[in-house]
C-alpha cells in the first residue's frame, strides 16, 4: 500500500527513557517519585507511545496488567497534582496488559497527554496489579507524537 502525499499519518518525536533506579513495586502497590526521570513534553505532543520493560522472576497471572499514572506538575504556578496511591488514582493514562512468562517483556501502549500548558511537566506513575512483585530494573521509554502530513 502507498500513501498519498499530504494524507494525515502519525509523526513521531525522539524517544526518551525515564527510568532513574526503579525499585521493585510490590503486588497492588504504586511506585515511587524516585524511580522514573520528570518527562518534559517539549514536543507539545498530544500523543505518545509508552514502552514497559517488566522482568518478573515469578511469573505473573497471564492478562494482569500494569496500570500507568500521571501527577502532572506546575499546573497552576508552580502548583502540583496530587501523588497517584491506591486511595487516589487520580490521572490514568492505560494499562499494560502482562503474559505470564518471566521472560523480559516489553508492552506498548498509546495514550492521549492530558496537557495543561505548553511544555508540560509530568511523573509517571505506576500500579502493579500483576499478581507478583515487580522486580527491580523497570523501566519506562515515552516517544511523543502527533499528525501530521505524509511528505
Amino acid at each position: 500500500m502507498s500513501i498519498t502525499t499530504g494524507a494525515l499519518i502519525e509523526v513521531f518525536g525522539t524517544q526518551d527513557t525515564l527510568g532513574a533506579s526503579s525499585a521493585s513495586v510490590a503486588n497492588g502497590a504504586f511506585s515511587v517519585a524516585g524511580d522514573l526521570s520528570t518527562w518534559v513534553n517539549d514536543d507539545d505532543a498530544i500523543n505518545a507511545s509508552i514502552v514497559i520493560l517488566a522482568n518478573f522472576s515469578v511469573a505473573p497471572t497471564a492478562n494482569t496488567s500494569i496500570n500507568l499514572y500521571a501527577k502532572l506538575d506546575n499546573i497552576q504556578g508552580t502548583n502540583d497534582q496530587d501523588v497517584p496511591n491506591a486511595n487516589f488514582q487520580h490521572t490514568y493514562l492505560g494499562s499494560f496488559p502482562l503474559n505470564d512468562v518471566t521472560t523480559a517483556q516489553y508492552i506498548n501502549i498509546g495514550i492521549s497527554l492530558p496537557n495543561a500548558y505548553s511544555s508540560q511537566e509530568y511523573i509517571f506513575y505506576i500500579e502493579n496489579q500483576s499478581g507478583q512483585s515487580l522486580p527491580a530494573g523497570w523501566d519506562l521509554f515515552i516517544t511523543p507524537k502527533t499528525l501530521g502530513p505524509h511528505a
